[in-house]
């Protein structure tokens, strides 16, 4: 794994050296393009389940991470993000108009690396990409607007859910099994909305320097993620959270200390726990679907990579 990984990250080196300095210099203005390699990792995993040629997927594998970064690059922008990564972020360091461009460069190049690896991986890439913006355009139009455990599943499968469930076909079409597209599609799909709802968890229980970006940043945005509408939803507990929404809402500018209280109610009422263990009864059921893959040893890397993304911490 680590020396596929290095061969990833080397792929990416070569794509980003081959940009001209005047249109943009990732050396003086560095970008993380790998971060927790999630997505790469998952490609290579299901590759080792599928039995893939495994530089080709390497090339996948980057097709992946250059996606993914350019999708962070755009969310900044929205979000106004400080930090990604641990670093600060592009837009903070240049402005909303460069982190743009480079996003939009970045998901060029993540197209034509795609289809360096096989000619059919772009085509689905490309509407992994209109899914994901769809994604992203959904949660826009709810912000500050209270959602339904139903609505927020589909924003997270939409904008997480499709670049893991390109990365599984991705993986499949390099092993040449066209009979199990339907199998790795549907473990890609629930892999990464799993990892979106673990993420949303530690917007309320994670710590800032291990996650590498700004902790309560979706609460304090007017986002509804899973452990709030668990939290909104409960008899007991949901008034109060009712009212310091609205205390968030009404409050100075900057105030985070209704989002810090509302985010212990989250804690202390379990519906952080609760998000992570349905998280968690998902993934042993991709675990299931991983056993009908081939190759047993990739496939015993597999579920011990799934079943690791529900106990994260960053």
């Amino acid at each position: 794994m680590e020396d596929s990984l290095r061969s990833v990250g080397e792929e990416l080196s070569a794509t980003l050296s081959s940009i001209d300095k005047a249109v943009f210099d990732f050396q003086e203005f560095p970008v993380s393009f790998m971060g927790k390699a999630a997505r790469a990792r998952f490609t290579l995993l299901m590759a080792g389940a599928l039995g893939s040629d495994r530089a080709k997927v390497e090339k996948a594998a980057a097709a992946a991470e250059l996606t993914h970064t350019a999708s962070l690059l755009h969310d900044d922008c929205i979000d106004s993000a400080a930090y990604r990564r641990g670093l600060p972020s592009l837009n903070a360091r240049l402005g909303v108009n460069a982190s743009i461009l480079v996003g939009d460069l970045v998901i060029a190049l993540a197209f034509d690396c795609a289809g360096r690896a096989a000619p059919e991986l772009q085509p689905e890439l490309v509407l992994a990409v209109k899914h994901m913006t769809e994604g992203a355009l959904i949660e826009e139009n709810c912000r500050g607007r209270r959602i339904s455990a139903a609505e927020a599943e589909k924003i997270v499968s939409l904008k997480t859910g499709t670049l893991f469930r390109w990365c599984a076909l991705a993986a499949c079409h390099l092993a040449r099994r066209p009979d199990l597209l339907e199998t790795c599609a549907r473990i890609g799909a629930e892999t990464g909305s799993v990892f979106q709802v673990i993420d949303d968890v530690l917007d309320f229980e994670g710590d800032q320097a291990a996650c590498g970006k700004e902790i309560l940043k979706d609460i304090a945005e007017g986002k509804f993620t899973l452990p709030l509408i668990l939290a909104l939803e409960d008899p007991a507990d949901g008034p109060r959270a009712e009212r310091l929404l609205e205390a968030m809402r009404s409050g100075p500018k900057g105030d985070m200390g209704p989002a810090l209280e509302l985010a212990g109610l989250v804690k202390a009422g379990g519906f952080a726990r609760a998000a992570r263990q349905g998280a968690a009864e998902r993934l042993k059921a991709a675990c299931a679907l991983a056993d009908g893959l081939p190759e047993r040893d990739g496939v015993t890397a597999l579920k011990g990579f799934l079943l690791a993304l529900g106990e994260r911490q960053a």
